[in-house]
């Protein structure tokens, strides 16, 4: 008589432990999906920013910008205050990708991705940075 009741009390610590383990399993894929997208669609935008098809940098930052936009507004599942942000300059594209969602205890998404431009060295050598200058004794680094 006294163990009739022992199944129902382990039933009832155990089926809301498996419970929020499986919604917790449910959050952090929604959160590996959501940085795994990021990671990704920066990659991808700023590949496509990167060659030089003669727009200036602030044009480049732009489309840049608006293509992650679309992109990750189509993709993502959990990252609902995302910000982008975009610099561009003659070597590289640092795209850098945060925010964070609803109902996940974790502090959010920060994703940051750089891009070097397609022939670095031409585009250095295009803009003029690398002016011959003279030391002390007028020689011509």
């Amino acid at each position: 008589m006294k163990k009739k009741g022992r199944y129902v009390v382990e039933a009832a610590y155990l089926v809301p432990v498996i419970c929020i383990l499986l919604v917790y399993l449910v959050f952090f894929t929604l959160y590996a999906h959501d940085y795994a997208v990021c990671a990704h669609t920066a990659l991808e935008c700023g590949i496509k920013g990167s060659y030089p098809d003669g727009r200036t940098n602030e044009q480049i930052r732009r489309d840049v910008e608006q293509e992650l936009e679309q992109k990750l507004s189509e993709r993502l599942l959990w990252l609902q205050e995302k910000t982008v942000q975009v610099q561009v300059n003659m070597a590289r594209l640092t795209i850098q990708i945060s925010g964070s969602g609803s109902f996940l205890p974790v502090s959010g998404i920060e994703v940051r991705r750089e891009v070097w431009r397609i022939w670095p060295c031409e585009t250095l050598r295009r803009s003029g940075w690398l002016k011959a200058t003279e030391d002390k004794n007028g020689d011509t680094i």
